[in-house]
């Protein structure tokens, strides 16, 4: 806590407010100094309180406690990603094994399970034939549906496992995803309602193309249920387009292409040609 204090007083300082001001009068000015200097802490009501009167998140201050470096998990993504060549999936398969060797000297295995899933996920997108193994199935299963409050990580290690799964099993974990972060859904500015949306909107699409359609009108439920802001027009114009599918799929094709067109008209006119291209040239059947 003595660095976090260090911290939170450099941004306090750097944002020419004092003492007096960040306490905001809910606490003494004194109490919030001591923990400045890590003479003592400060209870999470009154941290939070802070940060607030300071316009600083918990994130920011965490990332600039650990000297500008990410979490573990940003890590991870890194790592993917610096060796991420679409041609070659040696790199992977190196970067999967070295997890489970951490695996097999660390306490918390669970943990190395669930980044060797998710560079795995990686794997799928270049060979198709990638699969879970048994283990990893229930580790993830396990892990998501004992989680009572799904936040950041628990999202995007869904998100990202997702191609993994099938369209019912997929279904079956978005069914717990609503359930455990629904609430988050509401929070102001809340950096994990794109994920949301990414993951609703791509098992909507799912379900069509397989032509799942109990499962394709449950997601049409929750995504009208949590529709788009306006200024989430990105994810209007594909729900637009993925409703067309929808039409086509069950034989209302002359209102299903028209709305694709729509969709793939709107994006040319806002200038998102490469969205264009790929709603365009995306096979409806």
């Amino acid at each position: 806590m003595e660095q976090i204090g260090k911290v939170f007083r450099q941004l306090r300082e750097s944002r020419n407010i004092s003492l007096r001001q960040a306490t905001g009068g809910q606490f003494s000015p004194s109490m919030l100094s001591r923990f400045e200097t890590g003479q003592s802490e400060l209870s999470v009501e009154k941290f939070l309180f802070a940060l607030e009167n300071i316009s600083a998140s918990v994130e920011e201050i965490l990332f600039l406690a650990r000297g500008f470096q990410y979490d573990t998990d940003s890590e991870l993504r890194k790592e993917i990603i610096d060796v991420l060549d679409p041609k070659n999936i040696a790199p992977l398969e190196d970067l999967y094994r070295r997890e489970y060797q951490k695996h097999a000297h660390s306490q918390n295995k669970q943990k190395h399970i669930l980044n060797a899933i998710m560079i795995k996920s990686y794997m799928k997108s270049m060979d198709e034939t990638v699969e879970l193994t048994t283990e990893e199935g229930k580790v993830l299963h396990d892990y998501l549906f004992s989680t009572e409050i799904w936040g950041n990580y628990e999202l995007n290690l869904f998100s990202v496992s997702s191609p993994l799964l099938s369209v019912p099993l997929f279904t079956r974990y978005v069914r717990e995803m609503v359930r455990k972060s629904d609430f988050l859904m509401e929070m102001k500015g809340n950096r994990n309602r794109n994920l949301f949306h990414t993951i609703l909107l791509n098992g909507f699409l799912a379900s069509i193309e397989c032509e799942e359609f109990a499962n394709a009108y449950y997601f049409k439920g929750v995504i009208e249920e949590h529709f788009y802001k306006e200024n989430e027009t990105y994810f209007r114009i594909v729900y637009l387009w993925a409703e067309g599918l929808l039409d086509s799929k069950q034989g209302r094709v002359k209102e299903g292409q028209k709305k694709m067109e729509d969709a793939v008209r709107i994006f040319e006119m806002l200038g998102c040609n490469k969205s264009a291209e790929y709603y365009r040239n995306t096979p409806d059947c």
